[in-house]
């Protein structure tokens, strides 16, 4: 009993589960029916789609190619109009600038050529200049080489100017060969100031150029040390000389106890230095202190401050004497007017006394006169007898 209700319950279930396996399989072959369907209505959709798109497209292609084409016939015709009122002027000035073009390079070939003979005459005349200058540059040499007195002179000249330069005046700052007792004459005398007393400083110019001269020319090693010992030489023959003529003791009024000995040139003298550097020493040893331009400096600007010094001090003592005179010319008026107080107080004091004896009384002039009156005599008009009043008393003034 039990084992048919167990079979029959199986087969039940065998049958429901078969059912269910059909009505699946049912199912899905109606749901891939229906996708094939959409697939194709998609496809129908897609393709009438692009159709429709392809239809749209070449419909709007065609209306906006007509558009363009009757804008672009606008924008031709409108901007030929417009071009052509650009062009025409533009063409006009651009012919202008053609013609003034063409004739501004007409007139530069002109000035090119014109200026093209200036340069050319400029550089012949310059040309002529210099050859002219070289041959006075070669006079200059060979007078300055070759003449002893020429180069002093040079010298001496050359200093000169240097001098007016820093604003020296010959005949107050400085001498040009002012004789000395003994009658030497050396080329310059720098006047200093000590005080309100003055000091001299003896200067002398010496040029050594001939060797120096040699020495730059000089082609070969063996020329050129022979011209320098001639230049140094030149040099200390010049020391020997000016020391010699030992001028500090011919004046009383000598600053120091050297004198100076300028080279003008200032190469010559740093050749000479370098050649032989005990040179300076051994000068200053016989009281010379070579100097060149550079060195001399120092020496103008001491003499420029003692004599601001000197005339500072100078009208700081005119100041104080003025000063002076002013307090003695007070004290003199207080005398006088002390003198006139004491004349003014006499003449005051007899001036009262003869008041006083006016006064009527006794026989005073005045009694007098009125007694003559009560006799008959008259005053003339205009005219009237009265005791002038005694005037104040002048006192001491001291």
């Amino acid at each position: 009993m039990t084992s048919t209700i167990i079979i029959a319950a199986v087969a039940a279930a065998v049958a429901g589960v078969a059912g269910w396996l059909m009505t699946r399989a049912i199912y899905e072959s109606r749901l891939e029916a229906l996708r094939q369907v959409n697939r194709q209505s998609e496809e129908n959709f897609n393709r009438a789609l692009k159709d429709m798109k392809e239809t749209v497209m070449a419909s709007v292609t065609a209306e906006t190619e007509k558009i363009l084409k009757r804008r672009e016939e606008e924008l031709t015709s409108g901007n030929n109009s417009a071009m052509d009122n650009i062009l025409k002027p533009l063409k006009e000035s651009i012919a202008s600038m053609q013609k003034a073009m063409k004739e501004n390079e007409t007139s530069h070939v002109a000035v090119t050529a014109k200026l093209s003979a200036q340069l050319e005459q400029a550089v012949k005349d310059m040309a002529e200049k210099t050859s002219d200058v070289g041959k006075k540059a070669d006079s200059l040499s060979d007078a300055l080489t070759g003449r002893p007195k020429v180069q002093g002179c040079f010298g001496e000249n050359f200093l000169d100017d240097i001098l007016v330069r820093e604003g020296l005046k010959e005949g107050t700052h400085y001498t040009r060969e002012e004789a000395n007792e003994d009658r030497s004459r050396p080329d310059f005398v720098f006047h200093f100031k000590d005080g309100f007393e003055e000091k001299d400083l003896i200067v002398d110019s010496k040029v050594s150029l001939t060797a120096y001269v040699e020495y730059v020319n000089a082609e070969s090693d063996e020329a050129k040390k022979i011209a320098l010992d001639k230049h140094v030489k030149s040099v200390r023959k010049h020391v020997d000389e000016l020391s010699k003529k030992d001028y500090t003791k011919k004046t009383a009024k000598s600053f120091a106890d050297y004198v100076l000995m300028f080279m003008p040139m200032e190469m010559a003298y740093r050749v000479a230095l370098e050649a032989d550097p005990m040179i300076w020493q051994d000068a200053y040893r016989k009281n010379v202190l070579i100097v060149s331009e550079q060195t001399l400096m120092p020496f103008l600007k001491i003499m420029h401050l003692t004599w601001n010094k000197y005339r500072h001090d100078t009208r700081i003592h005119e100041i104080t004497q003025a000063a002076q005179n002013m307090i003695d010319r007070v004290a003199d008026f207080y005398a006088k007017y002390s003198e006139i107080g004491r004349k003014l107080k006499a003449v005051g004091e007899a001036y009262n006394l003869g008041a006083k004896k006016l006064q009527e009384g006794g026989f005073s002039i005045t009694t007098s006169a009125k007694q003559v009156m009560e006799l008959g005599a008259k005053l003339t008009a205009g005219k009237e007898i009265k005791v002038p009043e005694d005037i104040p008393e002048i006192g001491d003034s001291e």
